[in-house]
Order: C-alpha cells, then structure tokens, then sequence
C-alpha cells in the first residue's frame, strides 16, 4: 500500500498538522505502507521533521492560486508513482484539490478535518473530535459533495504517536508538586511567559515549572529569558514525544490542539487554554465532559485564577484525568490505518490459524463484544478454549484463519463445511477494531480463500437477533436472506472476486462443542 500525505507547518499555525500527520505515518508504516510527505514551503522546515523520523517528504513552492494549482504541483513530486491514498490535512484546500488529484491518480482521498467549513470529496473522512450523539454526519452534511465509504470521527480516532498507545496510567498525587507548560511546538500566541507569570503571580505556585517547546517557536528567546529569571523553572526543546513530559507533572497547562488528546489519554488534568479557532471545536465538548479544565480568556489574571482552583481540589483533577482516560487510548492512528487498508485490494491477507494463535483467539472470543453476538454467550476457559482449536486444526472439514494486515492480526474467520460444496461461515475481529471496514474486508479474502481451495461453493450464515452490524455485513457483501437472520450466497471462480489472499486455505479441523463464534 501507498499513502502520500499533504500537509503543512509554521510557526504562526504551528506544528499540529505534521505532527498528527506523522503520527498516521508511522501507524502505516507499522502495517507495511510506504508513506511519502508533501509540505509547503514555510519557514518552518516541516521536510527534514518528516526526515527525522523517516520519512521521504518534499516541500511544494507557494501557489498564489492554491487548490488546482497546488494539486498539480503535490502530483509533480512523484510523478512515476500512484498511491492507493492520499491523505490532506490543510485547512486551505479542499474539494477542489481533492478531485484533482483523485482525477489524476485515480486513488482515494481522506482528509483530517475538524472545521467542516469548505467543500469536501473525500472517500475518508479523519476527525478525532468529540461530538455528542455521534454527529459528524450532521455536522459535515453541508458541505460534503459526496457520502464518505469511512467515517473515522470521535476521539478514537485521535492521531497520536506510538508512545501514546503503550503510556502508562497517570498516577494521581493529593498535592501539586509541579505544573507542565506546552502550548504547541511553535507556541504561535506566544502564552508560554503569560501562563508561567500567571502560576507565580495569581495562583501563588511556588513548585517546579517545566515549559516545553520547540526550535521552531519564534518567541524561543524571550522564553528563555522568562525562565532564566525564575530559579524554579525549566525548559525543555524539541522533545522527542511528550508523553513522559505530560505523566510527570501533577498538572498541565496547553493548547486545544492534537496536545489535548494526548493529555487526555495519558490522563494528565489540564488547563486548556484556546489559541486558535479550530480549538473552539475541542475545548467545549472537552469541558462539557469533565475531561479539561478551561479559562474564561488567556489574561494572566483569568489562567492564574482557574489553575488556583485546580490546584485546591485534588477531586476535581482525578475526575478530569478519569474522564480524559475514558475518552482516549492512543490507538486511533492505528485504527485509521487500519481502516484505510482496509479499503485497498489485497490490504488484508489471510493465514492458517495455528496453535500459537491459542491465547490471542481466547482473548478476541471472550470479549464482552464478541459473547455479546454469539451462539454460546457464556464466557470459554481457557482449556476448553486449547481443546477446541486442536480439535477444529486437525479436522478436514473446518478451515480456520486469521485476517492480517502486514503485521498485524486483525480477526479471525472459520468455514464449516455443512456437506457437498456448502459451507457456513463465521468471522470476528479483535474488539479494538470494530467500525473500521476490515469485516468485510476479511469476509472477502475468505471468499477468495475458498474459492481457491474449491473452486466453487455456497457459504451460509446466521446472524442473532441483536446483531445489526453483522446483517449490515452480509446484505453489503451479496448474501441474500429472507428473513434477516440466515443468509446464503454462492460463489463461483467466474464471479472474479476482487480480493486476492495470499494463499488458499490450509485444510484445518472440525471442532467438537462450539459451533458457531
């Protein structure tokens, strides 16, 4: 898989776009996709912070026009090459750009968005922000030229690096003991001094102060300057990740930007203070949620008053770092790549399940998720478990494998033959992943899987009353049913099924007791 990624940086919109962008890159990376950058040109060198973390990138040269004109120069760049994706994440382009490059490379397009304030023609549409009752599609109806094939919204979705996925839970102290200062990589309103006056000056703390920055924040002097003269505080520029800056100070205070979903799954309590309109797309529903804090304006005055308050209540920082915990887990790059492979022919394969895979398919089977839609809903012992997959492994009338992409296991898939050329199915996926397409991307392989191995068959399936999504599956992939709840569908090498595994099914075995997961 290809992925080219448009975005940009500088020290007056800062580094939030490439940061977020890269997060996503290393996410595909992490699946096998080769990702190249496009930046413009700025006077921050957004090329060589992709080049730091491995990344080819290109730096595109201004475009008065913008739209057309920079779609044309972004294709330029790579002009031998086609991606599978290209992904935009540019408050300044839109649909416009979209159907220029989709046009010239014949690819599908996402976009990380969270303003819904321009035309959009996305096959993706990218935005982590929490928004009540699941009401993107409402929010974005207007301006959406056409209905995306993914909706990856919701903090779920949040772009975070790979640190942020393994971050240890924050340890609640009953005291204070020292506050983090970052307000982006190039701190564009220049708050870092306000926010360090406002905790000596207003709230009266007289702890540590650590300020976190960039080499790409144009008020680095004067910031130097500010913390020079308290003993008491300390900088830190061009931190690798944040993730052990934000778990090691008892209180933060940053942007509404992509920071704010990193505190929120490191479960750091914050002060999040607005520095940029898009942040009004963050910072309330955070606020609503109990998940940040926030101040009434960026005055000295107004941030000293609300971390004073803060600081005072031990209970309201635990309930801010819980519900910060509940909202995010630092997987969502991971599930946007996923989500974007998904969609590409061949992006997930199949492999023969074997006894090694024993604790990874318990795991999967006995999530709530999972008992929730199958026959047996009692929760499998471990033993029983083993039992089972020797007995399905060693009979010749069960295939069993698991759906990947690169890497990756994603879920799992069983045929039973039922006698002649009849066979019923059943498929589910690691519970983390729900909601990203791969169901249906590995209901396919296994198709193509079968069709491999036998040339032709009817595959049949059963779907419990309480199981829309899987209804949802079935009736999209071709089955027919006459009553919602069995479906059939019969396969032929003829019907040219899209999707290629790599190999067909090695013969497994029948297992005795479960039937159907």
């Amino acid at each position: 898989m290809k992925v080219f990624i448009r975005t940009d940086a500088s020290s007056a919109t800062g580094l939030g776009h490439l940061r977020r962008c890269l997060s996503l890159a290393q996410a595909l990376r992490q699946l096998g996709a080769e990702v190249r950058l496009g930046v413009g040109a700025s006077d921050v060198d957004a090329a060589a912070l992709a080049a730091a973390e491995g990344f080819a990138a290109r730096t595109l040269a201004p475009v008065p026009g913008g739209g057309a004109d920079d779609a044309a120069r972004f294709c330029a760049l790579w002009p031998a090459q086609r991606p599978d994706w290209v992904v935009v994440d540019h408050y300044g382009l839109d649909a416009t750009w979209q159907r220029a490059v989709r046009q010239a490379w014949h690819c599908q397009v996402a976009a990380v968005d969270d303003l819904a304030d321009r035309p959009l023609a996305v096959d993706a549409l990218i935005d982590p922000n929490f928004v009540a009752d699941s009401g993107h599609r409402a929010r974005y109806a207007a301006v959406l030229e056409q209905a995306p094939a993914a909706w990856l919204c919701g903090p779920r979705f949040a772009l975070l690096g790979p640190a942020y996925a393994a971050a240890k839970a924050f340890r609640l102290a009953p005291a204070v003991r020292s506050i983090g200062i970052f307000l982006g990589g190039t701190d564009p309103a220049g708050l870092s001094p306000v926010v360090l006056r406002a905790c000596r000056e207003v709230a009266r703390f007289d702890g540590p102060v650590e300020i976190a920055t960039s080499s790409g924040n144009p008020g680095l002097a004067a910031l130097r300057a500010a913390v020079a003269s308290d003993p008491g505080a300390s900088l830190a520029v061009d931190l690798p990740d944040l993730a052990g800056f934000f778990a090691r100070h008892d209180l933060q205070v940053g942007a509404g930007g992509g920071a704010a979903w990193e505190r929120c799954c490191i479960g750091a309590p914050a002060l999040t203070l607005c520095i940029a309109a898009n942040q009004l797309a963050v910072i309330p529903a955070l606020v609503a949620l109990g998940a940040t804090a926030t101040a009434t304006d960026n005055s000295a005055l107004a941030i000293g008053t609300a971390l004073a308050g803060l600081i005072a209540s031990p209970q309201r920082r635990a309930e801010l770092s819980r519900q910060g915990r509940a909202l995010v887990d630092g997987r969502g790059a991971e599930r946007v790549a996923l989500a974007l492979a998904a969609r590409v022919p061949a992006g997930l394969g199949l492999r023969p399940a074997t006894r090694a895979d024993a604790r990874l398919l318990w795991l999967w089977r006995n999530d709530p998720a999972t008992r929730a839609v199958s026959r047996r809903g009692l929760e499998i012992a471990p033993g029983e478990h083993e039992r089972w997959l020797a007995d399905t492994l060693a009979d010749p009338a069960r295939v069993l494998a698991i759906g990947a992409v690169g890497a990756r296991d994603v879920g799992v898939i069983r045929f039973d033959r039922l006698g002649d050329d009849a066979h019923e199915v059943s498929l589910y996926l690691d519970p983390a992943l729900h909601g990203l397409g791969l169901g249906s991307a590995l209901l396919q392989a296994g198709e193509a899987a079968l069709i491999a191995r036998n040339g032709r068959a009817e595959v049949r399936a059963e779907v419990l009353p309480g199981n829309p999504a899987s209804r949802r599956l079935f009736a999209g992939a071709g089955y027919s049913t006459e009553d919602g709840l069995h479906f059939s569908k019969r396969l032929a090498a003829a019907a040219g099924l899209a999707r290629a595994p790599v190999a067909p099914f090695a013969p497994t075995g029948r297992a005795a007791g479960e039937k159907s997961a």
